[in-house]
């Protein structure tokens, strides 16, 4: 009887892994572009954010590192490297997480005072012990003599980020005042505002951050944008990471001031889980979300991965311009007013 259970545990192991290589292999099969909904590139991607520099695009993912790739003109991308090249992960990852193997999730990036400013998260799945971390570049071409990203170490962790709060999928907001904000959180109790020093890329006050709180469940890669005086707060809900079966979607709110109450169109708040669904899968793509945006020749334009159908699951780059309704609010529906923001990226 043992034998036979010690078979049937080794047979069943054996179908799992082909499992789980068949799936990696379809995953990662060629992708055919003339299968693929509209605005979604054959790129593959996870939590992208794009900016610009010069005439080159750079977009930061999810990834061994954090991943970047390059284009010239949105369309046609090629590997730029990592932002931690293979052996080169920062000591202090491993003291929050320490299996921690380079595995870095969302970037947020923008430019300010002379430097690209870089915030990334050092998580592990379903560990909570996460932490957000700091890098700076004066230029993001790889040719240049003059790359190279230095690490600042942890801005802020769950020791100090909030009690029970995920710290991750940081958003760095630099507003028009010169004050500069991080928002970040998952989830798991959901999203936090903190006033960051300019100077330092960290905390203003790191003995006691002064933590405002967004949510208590609602969402997680948060993003802002600024626009005729509102503060307009993005946030994914929903199932990520499990392909076709994603059900990810982007949700939003508005604001005055931008510690909140974030309201949804009919003025209910953010903190009671009250928003606005801004982006919703399809039966193409059922998971649609962590959106970053870039903002270019007076126009804002939306990046988000998407759960493509036609790519086996494979989470894909999508890009979208933004437009404004009758109300004032962002849109995905082509109306004949593009969605004027502001945002330091």
């Amino acid at each position: 009887m043992k034998k036979s259970i010690v078979l049937f545990l080794m047979f069943a192991n054996i179908l799992m892994v082909n499992s789980q290589q068949d799936s990696t292999r379809r995953r990662n099969a060629p992708i055919d572009p003339s299968t693929l909904p509209a605005n979604t590139l054959p790129v593959r991607t996870h939590d992208p954010v794009m900016i610009k520099q010069g005439d080159t695009y750079y977009l930061f993912a999810t990834g061994m590192g954090v991943e970047i790739q390059s284009s010239k003109d949105l369309k046609n991308w090629t590997r730029a490297g990592r932002v931690f090249p293979e052996g080169q992960l920062p000591a202090w990852h491993k003291d929050f997480i320490p299996d921690q193997n380079g595995h870095l999730w969302a970037p947020d990036i923008h430019f300010s005072d002379g430097k690209y400013h870089l915030y990334y998260s050092v998580s592990a799945w379903m560990n909570f012990n996460s932490s957000i971390g700091y890098a700076t570049n004066t230029t993001l071409d790889p040719n240049d003599p003059a790359y190279k990203w230095v690490d600042h170490g942890c801005v802020i962790s769950y020791k100090n980020g909030g009690d029970g709060v995920n710290v991750i999928d940081p958003n760095a907001f630099l507003d028009e005042d010169g004050k500069l904000w991080l928002v970040y959180g998952s989830y798991q109790a959901g999203l936090r505002l903190v006033e960051l020093d300019r100077a330092t890329g960290k905390l203003k006050n790191e003995e006691k951050p002064d933590i405002t709180v967004l949510t208590t469940s609602l969402g997680e890669g948060s993003f802002l944008l600024k626009s005729k005086g509102f503060y307009y707060l993005f946030a994914s809900r929903g199932r990520c990471c499990a392909g076709v079966n994603s059900t990810y979607q982007v949700v939003i709110g508005r604001a005055k001031d931008i510690h909140g109450p974030y309201l949804n169109k009919e003025g209910k708040s953010w903190v009671d889980n009250e928003y606005t669904l801004f982006l919703a899968g399809d039966d193409a793509q059922p998971g649609k979300g962590h959106n970053g945006f870039l903002l270019e020749n007076g126009k804002t334009t939306i990046i988000y991965h998407a759960y493509t159908r036609a790519a086996n699951g494979a989470s894909l780059l999508t890009i979208q311009p933004v437009y404004e309704d009758k109300g004032g609010w962002p849109t995905l529906t082509k109306t004949n007013k593009p969605f004027l923001s502001y945002s330091s990226k």
